[in-house]
């Protein structure tokens, strides 16, 4: 039984720090400076071959892009699981930054059969978007799909009318 506690709290702290940095590229991405035509609504950046993420702009404010992101994730049948204000946590620690959050959100319905065909695939749920805002435009950045699934033994198929359809309702929710 001490084995197995042991063994269960090292997995633990091997898993936990991987899971709260995991929105950092997203982070990076979003925040970087956006060259080319201010008319453009997407970025789309690669930060690694695994993790590449998408950047919409939002027609609203920071406050109200969270909102409605919130709201429609909750209008969807999906759970909000939690949400990361960075920049709140960065004043806490004496630091200032933009503002920047991470909405966690999902459902069982959707993410469970993936995790059951794989059970590693559990690192990459539920689902995050980061809604930040620099140089006075607010984004919503979150990872691709197909960026997702890679390295797992998900299908396209399998998530092409769950998982895909966030980031639909990403750009649909703040570019509407």
């Amino acid at each position: 039984m001490k084995k197995l506690l042991t063994a269960a709290l090292t997995a633990a702290a091997l898993v936990l720090p991987a899971a709260v940095s995991y929105a950092a590229p997203a982070a990076k991405a979003a925040c970087a400076s956006h060259s080319g035509d201010a008319a453009r609504q997407t970025d789309s950046r690669q930060s690694s071959a695994m993790n590449q993420t998408h950047t919409a702009i939002s027609k609203y404010s920071f406050d109200d892009t969270v909102r409605r992101l919130e709201t429609v994730v909750k209008e969807k049948g999906m759970t909000v699981f939690a949400g990361i204000d960075h920049q709140a946590a960065a004043r806490q620690s004496g630091l200032d930054m933009q503002p920047a959050k991470v909405i966690v959100f999902g459902t069982p319905k959707a993410g469970t059969p993936l995790m059951v065909k794989d059970p590693a695939f559990a690192l990459q749920l539920p689902l995050r978007v980061l809604v930040t805002e620099t140089d006075g435009k607010v984004r919503a950045a979150y990872t691709d799909t197909r960026a997702l699934i890679a390295g797992s033994r998900i299908g396209f198929d399998e998530v092409a009318n769950t998982l895909a359809n966030a980031e639909k309702l990403i750009q649909k929710t703040v570019g509407e």
